[in-house]
């Protein structure tokens, strides 16, 4: 969140591979990382190796990209509501 960012010091860029770690775990088919921007929102990355699209779910949310990779931009006001966007596009594309 916008604060952890200001307490570390730490670049929003510093983030930019935290996306793949979900596909160390052997049994994941997708994942995705949250960052908040500063002006508001959040920006979407997302990660598949498995049945779901990344492109198909970016583009729902607005966003681009390919298959394994894609990103997006969520105009949430938290991040709970933020996940709940996400969770509903990408187990759409898994279960469905």
């Amino acid at each position: 969140l916008n604060h952890d960012f200001a307490e570390s010091g730490a670049p929003r860029t510093a983030t930019e591979n935290c996306v793949n770690q979900g596909l160390y775990i052997k049994a994941t088919e997708a994942t995705f990382f949250l960052v908040e921007q500063e002006s508001g929102g959040f920006k979407v990355s997302l990660r598949s190796r498995g049945k779901a699209d990344c492109s198909k779910v970016a583009e729902q949310l607005g966003g681009g990209g390919h298959k394994a990779a894609a990103g997006a931009f969520v105009d949430a006001a938290s991040v709970e509501e933020a996940i709940e966007q996400v969770l509903g596009v990408l187990s759409s594309r898994i279960d469905g």
